[in-house]
């Protein structure tokens, strides 16, 4: 018999291997098997098919179309895969899938007229973790024991309507008899039903469980990191305890149902390694065609020459965006309005809080501004505002009750409000425009906020300074969606990038700190002048953050906003009041088909049908011999930019499990710590249906990263040495890596 501290130490690990979920204020998108990165993307997702159904690939049918299509090429597939995933197609293979007690129990029991226990348990764990987040004054008291698992217990043996409910006349009984101590609770759950379980199979099992409430997992491993707390391990214990309640409850009063819950359930721990290894086998020719898929894809990328791209002459304007791929659309529309206007114009990209590592405090707490793998250094004290009829209306649209309860309250009083669209500001720190930078001892020094710029300028590795540099930000200006935050920018915590571009841009105008970094060995010429602004996208506006903009500047911009108009399916006037509207399930498309990573010189990717794509951050490598800064760009953008692919990806690959459903549904929960699809359930998790999929196809293709960097094998092989986490994701084909040189050409990089 395994010891229990090692059951113990399995289900830990189990829990402590869930990514977390950023509350709906700050959220950003998330690899959901982040925790999994040392481990090969095969092995998980055939570990993941068998324990909780989590399917990682699309289905036969989805590539059989593709290549039908001509969308994956010839070059990239074997007659032997195509005779293979015919077969595939025409024969309908299942795959088994681990079975909770819960599970079993529907299956086994006559219950037609009765709630299923599935169903039911995992509605009464979301529905006490909502209540234990709802009101954490009455629930986490300091001194008291806030425990999750024990205020679940509290609350159930209290609860008389769950026996009436279910129609079992024991089951109270039962929840006096559980331990008070998630710990004992293993053990005797150990010495009920798993006292010839096997490491790997309690591993299955673990996850099994947790798989039933992954959103709350993911929304409660975020606290934990955050806190000295255990939610997602006391979650587990919780779910585990509900088995432990059935299994007797089946004991006492049903032994024919017993018997087959034993025989079926022992038979899933003898043999999960082997059902697995199954599941692994079945997808060995849908990572194939996966493989294809992607190749074909970034093979149609076309780069023009080393040599071709260098530039004529010192640019005029020089403008500086977040690699986000909804800014790519703006750099090219930009670059060819500077070209009409005769105006030399070059863009750059860098991560969107422009290196400046802030957080904005208020009253009621701290936001951060900072993609979320990184803490906030500094932050800028937010003043006193009083809340105008205006947003205390944008506000109503926000309530944890309901994503409409708005359109109950207003009534007919505000049906013109409701018709044209609720108003609402977007994110332009406008009030925090000259604050002071600050650390947790008080005003920041010049020689740290000289640092600051000094790492921002090495990053955005400017070759020269033009007259006019522009520090653009971004944010997604609409209204109603609980999952707006996403549609900001991710590098900037999920809020927009207007207050990062103010802030970098009043330090790299200030005279003194210019002298300190002229030291430094970047000597920014006396006539260059460093402007912020905000690319709202839904419209693709310009929001000017800076007075005085020059003329020719504002033209330009003008100039690029005109033409991404003008090429739109969609009016600008259809596309602003659509920003704005209560009912719009559809306000952009964000970040969907994201798919390719480029470090390098952005003016080589010459593919123009390819533009929304592609996340595009600067690069040269010939500054950069011994791989430092590209290590660097690896470990932040590079995560970045993985988790975003991710979490798309899965959204698409497994919507029902791994994305958020119908945005139409949703319900913010429990201080805004996730949403509910209706009225119960577990909290969602991933992006909206609605985010991925026009209603006739997939509006994002599900493809892993392609990174693609302009540098030798030997620099990129130095700056995977010294970025573990990405050369993780890389070994173990979590995203695909390729180097580009001087020819143009695309070279896989060596492992």
């Amino acid at each position: 018999m395994i010891s229990v501290s090692r059951f113990v130490s399995i289900a830990e690990q189990v829990s402590q291997s869930v990514a977390p979920q950023w509350p709906l204020s700050q959220w950003i998108a998330v690899n959901p098997f982040w925790q999994y990165r040392n481990k090969p993307v095969e092995d998980v997702a055939a570990h993941w098919r068998y324990s909780a159904g989590s399917r990682l690939l699309m289905s036969p049918e989805f590539y059989w179309q593709k290549w039908q299509k001509n969308e994956i090429d010839k070059q990239h597939v074997t007659d032997k895969m195509v005779e293979q995933l015919q077969q595939r197609v025409s024969i309908i293979t299942p795959i088994p899938q681990w079975q909770n007690l819960s599970r079993l129990v529907d299956k086994y029991q006559q219950r037609s007229r009765k709630m299923r226990w599935n169903e039911e348990v995992v509605l009464q764990i979301s529905q006490t973790c909502g209540l234990f987040m709802q009101f954490p004054k009455r629930f986490q008291e300091e001194g008291s024991d806030s425990s999750l698992y024990s205020h679940w217990l509290a609350i159930s043996r209290a609860d008389r309507g769950i026996e009436t409910l279910m129609d079992e006349a024991d089951l109270n009984e039962l929840f006096a008899e559980l331990p008070d101590d998630p710990h004992e609770l293993i053990k005797v759950c150990q010495a009920s039903f798993l006292t010839d379980a096997s490491d790997y199979a309690l591993q299955c099992y673990c996850q099994a469980l947790i798989s039933d409430l992954w959103g709350w997992a993911a929304a409660f491993s975020y606290q934990d990191a955050r806190q000295d707390s255990q939610w997602v391990f006391d979650l587990l214990c919780i779910r585990l305890a509900w088995e432990y309640l059935l299994w007797h409850l089946a004991e006492r009063t049903n032994t024919s149902v017993h018997e087959q819950l034993k025989s079926s359930f022992n038979e899933q721990l003898e043999h999960c390694l082997g059902w697995v290894g199954y599941a692994q086998q079945y997808n060995e020719l849908l990572w194939k065609w996966q493989g294809a898929y992607e190749r074909s894809q970034v093979t149609r990328l076309k780069f023009t020459s080393a040599e071709d791209a260098k530039p004529s002459k010192a640019p005029e304007i020089q403008a500086v965006f977040c690699i986000d791929v909804r800014s790519e659309r703006y750099r090219r529309a930009l670059g060819k309005a500077g070209q009409a206007l005769s105006i030399n114009t070059q863009t750059k990209g860098f991560a969107g809080f422009f290196g400046v590592p802030l957080a904005l405090k208020t009253r009621s707490g701290s936001t951060p501004h900072v993609p979320g793998l990184l803490q906030p250094s500094y932050y800028i004290q937010a003043p006193e505002q009083k809340q105008s009829v205006t947003s205390l209306l944008a506000n109503l649209f926000n309530t944890p009750v309901s994503m409409f309860s708005g359109v109950e309250a207003l009534g007919l009083s505000k049906l013109k409000s409701l018709l044209t669209g609720v108003p609402g500001k977007i994110a332009t720190a406008d009030a925090h425009a000259k604050a002071t930078v600050c650390n947790d001892d008080g005003e920041v020094s010049t020689d740290a906020l000289v640092a600051i710029c000094e790492q921002a300028l090495a990053g955005m590795q400017f070759q020269a300074f033009g007259q006019h540099v522009v520090l653009v930000g971004h944010g997604s200006h609409h209204s109603n969606n609980a999952q707006r935050a996403g549609l900001n920018c991710g590098a900037c915590g999920g809020q927009t990038g207007a207050l990062s571009a103010r802030v970098l841009t009043r330090l790299l105008n200030d005279t003194t700190i210019r002298e300190h970094l002229r030291d430094r060995g970047f000597d920014i010429p006396a006539k260059t002048r460093f402007y912020s602004a905000l690319h709202e996208t839904v419209t693709d506006r310009i929001v000017w953050l800076s007075d005085a903009v020059p003329g020719e500047v504002k033209r330009t911009f003008n100039a690029a906003s005109e033409s991404l108009a003008s090429n739109s399916s969609e009016p600008f006037k259809a596309r602003k009041k659509r920003s704005s509207h209560w009912a719009e399930l559809r306000p952009e498309w964000g970040l969907a088909d994201n798919n390719t990573l480029f470090f390098g010189r952005s003016e080589r990717l010459a593919s123009a049908d390819t533009s929304g794509s592609n996340f595009l951050h600067d690069y040269y490598s010939n500054n950069d011999l011994n791989g430092a800064l590209l290590s660097q760009l690896f470990s932040a953008p590079g995560l970045v930019a993985n988790w975003i692919n991710w979490q798309y990806y899965c959204s698409v690959t497994d919507s029902k499990q791994l994305g958020s459903g119908n945005k139409l549904l949703h319900n913010r929960v429990a201080n805004d710590i996730g949403v509910f699809e209706g009225n119960g359930g577990d909290l969602r998790q991933g992006i909206a249906w609605q985010s991925v999929h026009d209603g006739k196809d997939f509006v994002h293709r599900p493809m892993r990263l392609q990174v693609i960097v302009e540098a030798t094998e030997d620099i990129i092989q130095k700056a995977l040495a010294g970025a573990s986490d990405f050369n993780q994701l890389f070994q173990h084909d979590w995203i695909n890596l390729y180097r580009l040189d001087e020819r143009g050409e695309l070279c896989p990089v060596t492992k």
